[in-house]
This record gives C-alpha cells, sequence and structure tokens, in this order.
C-alpha cells in the first residue's frame, strides 16, 4: 500500500513538473497597472494624437490589454521589426549574404590579362563594423587572398557588378529635403560598402587658417571643397555639409576653434554607392601592391558570364549579423537591403515594390495582413507606412515561440544598456529586462518588444502619432509591466 502511495505521489510530481513551465504566465494584469497604462495612453493622445498599445502574455498567448490595437498607424522604425521577421521566416536563420571577386580572364606570371569584378550580393556588413572600426579590413584581407592566388597585376578594368537589386536607390516614401545626405538616407544597393557613407573628420588648423579635412577611408571618389575657418578658443564646431543630390562634391562650411582638437565628425552619403564600393576597393588593392590599370566601370553579367569566370575570393557574411545593427542601432541601409533580399526570394529581383510584396505574403500567409496597411519600405523612414500594434505584438508573440527568439530577442536595443535604449529605461528595477525597437520619425514615436521578469513574460507594441510626452509615457508604461 505504501509503495502504491509512494508511486503516486511521485507520478503527480512528475505530471506536476512537466505541465506547470518556468514561466506559467500571471493571468491579467493588476488593476492598477491596467489603470496606470490607459491613463499613460490617455495623457499622450490628449487633443490630437492617436496611440494604439497591445500588450500580450509571451507563455499563455492571453492579449492582456488592448487599446486602439487596430488603429492603423505609421510605426517609424518599428516596421524593422516586420523586415526582420519576414527575413528570419522566410530566409531562415542560417541564410548568409555571398559577395564574391572574380577573374574575367587567366593569370599568368602574376597578370590577370582580362578584368576584374566586385559582385555584390546584398550584404550590408562590408564595413568596419566587425573590425575594430577599420573599414577597409575585408578589403586589405581579399587583397592578400589575391596576392596568394598569384595575382599582382590586372590589364583590364574593375569591374562592379550590382544587378541583384533593381528599381530606384532612394524610396520615393522618404524625406524631400536635404536628409539624403544623412547616414540613415542611404542609397540601396546590392554592393555596398561602409554603409554607404564616407566620414568627414575636420579638425583645426591654425587660427586664421582653413580646417583641416579628411575624408575616411581616404578616397578619390568624393572631392570635398574646404569652405571652413579655425578661429582662436575652445568652443564646439560649428559645422554645415553639402553635396547635390546627382554628384559627390562635398563642401564644408563653418567654424573649428583651435583649442578643440577633437574637432567634428560626421559619415555622409555618397551618389552611386556601388561604384564608390569598387573605387575603395581598386585603391585598396593599388596600396597592397597590386595595380588595375583600367577604369572602375559597372558590368551586368549574365549567367553564362558569371559562370565562366573565376571566383577568387568568396565572402560570406551572416544574416544574424545583420539583425543587431538593424534592431538595437536602427541602421536602415541593413534594413532595406534585407527587404531586397527579400524581393529576390520572392521574385528573382530586388526592389523596394518587390520587397514589400514579399513582406506582405508572408503576413498573408500568417493570418496577420489586414486591409488598409501600408508597406513603402522596410526600415520604417517613410511617413506614409502604416500597420497596428496588433500586428506587431503577433509578430513578437509568434518569434517568441521560435527556435530562433533567444537570436531575435538578443538583436533588439536594452534597456538602459545599448542601441537606441542606451539612456533610457536605465532604472535598476528595469536592468536586463526590457528588450524593445524604438522608433522616432517626425510625430511618431513608437516602441515594441519584450519585458521579461522573473515573474512573467510579457510582449508589447507601442505605437504613437502625433502624440504629447510619448517618449516618457511610453517608458511609464514599460516601467508598470516589468511590475505586473
Amino acid at each position: 500500500m505504501r509503495k502504491q502511495a509512494l508511486g503516486l505521489a511521485l507520478l503527480c510530481g512528475l505530471w506536476f513538473s512537466v505541465s506547470m513551465p518556468v514561466h506559467a504566465g500571471g493571468g491579467a494584469l493588476p488593476a492598477e497597472v491596467e489603470s496606470g497604462i490607459l491613463s499613460q495612453l490617455r495623457k499622450a493622445e490628449s487633443k490630437r494624437g492617436t496611440a494604439g498599445c497591445v500588450v500580450r502574455d509571451l507563455d499563455t498567448g492571453d492579449t492582456l490589454l488592448d487599446f486602439k490595437a487596430d488603429e492603423l498607424l505609421a510605426p517609424a522604425s518599428n516596421m524593422k521589426l516586420v523586415t526582420t521577421a519576414a527575413a528570419m521566416a522566410t530566409l531562415g536563420a542560417d541564410f548568409e549574404f555571398t559577395t564574391r571577386v572574380c577573374a574575367r580572364g587567366t593569370i599568368s606570371n602574376g597578370t590577370l590579362q582580362g578584368d576584374l569584378c566586385l559582385v555584390g550580393g546584398g550584404d550590408p556588413n562590408l564595413s568596419g563594423r566587425f573590425h575594430d572600426g577599420d573599414v577597409l579590413a575585408i578589403y586589405r584581407a581579399w587583397a592578400a587572398v589575391l596576392s596568394g592566388r598569384g595575382v599582382t597585376r590586372v590589364t583590364g578594368d574593375l569591374q562592379y557588378e550590382s544587378s541583384m537589386f533593381g528599381g530606384e536607390s532612394f524610396c520615393d516614401g522618404w524625406p524631400k529635403d536635404d536628409q539624403y545626405i544623412k547616414w540613415y538616407c542611404a542609397e540601396v544597393t546590392a554592393l555596398a560598402f561602409n554603409d554607404n557613407c564616407v566620414g568627414i573628420k575636420v579638425t583645426p588648423g591654425k587660427a586664421g587658417s582653413p580646417a583641416k579635412i579628411e575624408t575616411v577611408p581616404p578616397t578619390s571618389y568624393v572631392k570635398v571643397i574646404n569652405e571652413t575657418t579655425t578661429l582662436p578658443g575652445r568652443k564646439g564646431a560649428e559645422i554645415g555639409i553639402v553635396r547635390s543630390r546627382t554628384d559627390n562634391t562635398i563642401t564644408v562650411k563653418g567654424k573649428v576653434y583651435e583649442g578643440a582638437s577633437w574637432g567634428y565628425s560626421v559619415d555622409v552619403t555618397v551618389h552611386e554607392p556601388d561604384c564608390y564600393a569598387a573605387t575603395v576597393f581598386k585603391e585598396t588593392l593599388a596600396a597592397q601592391g597590386i595595380v588595375v590599370a583600367g577604369a572602375v566601370k559597372p558590368v551586368t553579367l549574365t549567367r553564362e558570364q558569371f559562370e565562366s569566370a573565376t571566383t577568387l575570393v568568396e565572402h560570406k557574411a551572416k544574416l544574424v549579423d545583420a539583425l543587431t545593427p538593424i534592431n538595437t542601432n536602427s541602421q536602415n541601409l541593413h534594413a532595406e537591403m534585407l527587404l531586397r533580399q527579400l524581393g529576390v526570394r520572392y521574385t528573382g529581383k530586388g526592389t523596394f515594390k518587390t520587397g514589400t510584396a514579399a513582406v506582405q505574403d508572408y503576413l498573408k500567409k500568417e493570418g496577420l495582413l489586414k486591409d488598409g496597411m501600408v508597406f513603402l519600405d522596410g526600415s520604417g523612414l517613410s511617413a506614409a507606412n502604416r500597420v497596428s500594434a496588433r500586428l506587431l505584438s503577433s509578430l513578437l508573440y509568434k518569434i517568441g515561440g521560435s527556435t530562433y527568439f533567444d537570436t531575435f530577442r538578443d538583436s533588439l536595443a536594452i534597456g538602459g544598456e545599448s542601441g537606441t535604449l542606451e539612456k533610457r529605461l536605465n532604472d535598476s528595477a528595469l536592468k536586463g529586462k526590457v528588450f524593445a525597437k524604438t522608433g522616432f520619425i517626425n510625430g511618431v514615436r513608437a516602441l515594441s518588444g519584450y519585458v521579461i521578469t522573473d515573474r512573467r513574460r510579457l510582449c508589447f507594441s507601442i505605437l504613437m502619432n502625433d502624440c504629447a510626452f510619448s517618449r516618457e509615457c511610453q517608458d511609464e508604461i514599460i516601467k508598470l509591466l516589468a511590475k505586473a
């Protein structure tokens, strides 16, 4: 009898341990938490704003709060959650970008009799991002491979092939003013280098003389016109940058101060960045002792031409390595290049149109696409995008049950610690508990992600258009959720 009782007790204990997950969900939000959140949302809306908010329990799937959940609102950079979710589900966590350097000719006695071709594969991280800020590290490594293959001279041209992506390089829905020179408005190409920007570093000369200006990396691709003056003193620099949309002449105007040795640095976008990538590659080869006799020229290779070329360098980069720049630091170019990759997978050609069609197809298959939603880009820079808090919270919930949840969660900014949340949500009670994507364009603030505590795991989406105190209200909502 005692054995039967013991066996029953063990069986019940085993059933209980299997049936109860570590995070079992905590039922409804406490009344004071729910009322506090609703109060913050109404405060933000004030007289002219509109807010949408959804909170879901990540373990049970229960919707714990639903405030204008289906209101279609501009998401700003929360659109990146849609793009990256679609990419992980459609391309797969193991997807890799491939960039190639090919010989179109024969190699004999150190000379390539023919052309060298740089073939873009949509990798957004051909930069110094994972190389201690050394923007030329990858190119020097490729030069070393070419040297190892016995190439010291190329008789033909340095060609570049970026036809994987097509259509316009700049979205119609993006700002029409001079923001095109800002890093977040870089043109989109299948062959990208250094975030399609050149660094401009301005340091003081002697008082009364022009400032010193250098580009990072050093390159002849841009022409710099120096209209600066060095003045006595230690005040901050007063610098303006001008570049027309259709050329790469950069005029630097303003003042720097003799005692302010730190100067001024800014990243400026370049026009036709695929040509920029090839030009800097050619310049790097020359610095490493490999001379390309011809010019830098675009080319579109047929399948037969590509297959007949000899691949000398094959550089692969993981999709998951692109997630952190997108979701932690809100890098627009990365999101747009990922959108184009989705277009390539969907139709064979990567454009804004095919990329957004791929996203909508993914959402439709998941039962999440609703009438009236608008998708114009992958980054959320367009003010005309329209999604709902329900859509974003549903995507976050779906990811929460996926095999790549940890990877996706860790790609988000962490409150008080990293990226666009480094200086937000830094209360000690929130440390290590908030993983989220911010969003900001004129009139729009958004915040969506996860709050994970010892008691429960939540996913949330807060979209605010034309609201007052939006950032402050969002932060108060997250503080309340951490207490739930």
